[in-house]
């Protein structure tokens, strides 16, 4: 092991030769080197198991290569060494651990596509830019990792990214995404500056951007005719919104807790829409509330300045909020 410990101070980014000079036990324990409590993962120094039997390693059966990697919820304690990950790993799982450290894209094996290292103690900047091509799914968030976002220069693979629950900072470029993006969760950080919806990946399916510093208005007349979820609520956005051009795929949209203000027209909502937020805004002005759809089942004018009677049997309108607005409940008799 002395070996192997002088080759990793030597190279902090080690080389193709470097690491294929080495056998893929080498290279994983390297990898767990940093952690406390590794014995969870390959057994005990005085007893370490064969690579085949280390707990969460797969192995391909004709090449014996390790292919994927899952310590997700092991109570791992530590660090965790991503430079030595084998060049044929494809998915790496340790979410839901105690893992703590700087996280280096840059390192990530050319065939991984799908890491996650989401709810652990990470922290530090990283570079987005430098991951892997075929990266497809990139889950960070519950972490405390800081600094901008480089969303320009994603890979053209990537179809989720969730960064969110955590510490980033500055603006975020939103018109430069891939185009096969699908996910993507910015929410519950220290972004700031503002939100470009005009030219979203087409099929991207959910948006999140809540709970963050975003400011200035937002166009909502251009949203990808595929997505599903919109959330932006809880950031400092500002001017008025027009409802009248949704996505008719769009299920849910929480504009809440900004400073959104005029009218507000729901009478072209789209006609699966299940949940809408407008409440903690200054929206004001008489509301027309007699072309609600059916399939909503949440509806929250709360806290706004809106006035107008919103009609309907109890049980489809019972979980409407309409506290301190100027906005009316009335019950109908089921016919």
């Amino acid at each position: 092991m002395l070996h192997l410990a002088l080759i990793s101070s030597a190279d902090p980014h080690p080389g193709g030769d470097s690491k294929a000079s080495l056998s893929h036990l080498a290279l994983m324990n390297m990898v767990i080197a940093g952690i406390e409590n590794r014995e969870k993962i390959c057994g005990s120094c005085d007893d370490q198991k064969d690579m085949s039997e280390w707990k969460g390693v797969k192995v391909d059966r004709a090449t014996h290569d390790v292919v994927e990697i899952d310590w997700q919820a092991m109570g791992l304690k530590g660090s965790i060494d991503l430079q030595w990950l084998p060049a044929t790993v494809k998915r790496v799982f340790l979410n839901k651990n105690l893992l703590s450290g700087s996280v280096d894209l840059a390192c990530l094996p050319a065939e991984l596509k799908f890491l996650a290292l989401s709810q652990n103690h990470f922290t530090g900047t990283v570079d987005l830019s430098t991951l892997p091509d075929g990266m497809e799914k990139l889950r960070l968030y519950g972490n405390k990792l800081s600094g901008s976002l480089e969303l320009r220069r994603l890979p053209a693979s990537l179809h989720e990214m969730r960064v969110n629950q955590n510490k980033f900072t500055g603006s975020v470029c939103l018109t430069e995404l891939p185009a096969g993006l699908q996910h993507i969760d910015l929410s519950q950080n220290e972004f700031s500056g503002s939100l470009d919806f005009r030219s979203l990946p087409k099929g991207i399916n959910y948006l999140y951007a809540n709970i963050n510093g975003f400011t200035g208005g937002i166009h909502l007349t251009q949203l990808p005719d595929e997505l599903t979820e919109l959330e932006v609520a809880k950031n400092q956005l500002t001017g008025s919104v027009n409802l009248t051009n949704l996505p008719q795929s769009i299920t849910h949209v929480d504009l809440s807790d900004n400073t959104f203000s005029g009218s507000v027209d729901l009478t072209r909502l789209p006609q699966g829409v299940s949940d809408l937020y407008l409440n903690g805004n200054k929206f004001s002005g008489e509301t027309d509330f007699g072309h609600i759809p059916t399939s909503m089942e949440y509806l929250d004018v709360s806290k706004t300045n809106l006035s107008g009677e919103i009609c309907g049997e109890e049980q489809l309108i019972s979980e409407f909020n309409v506290e301190n607005s100027n906005v009316k409940l009335h019950f109908t008799d089921k016919r």
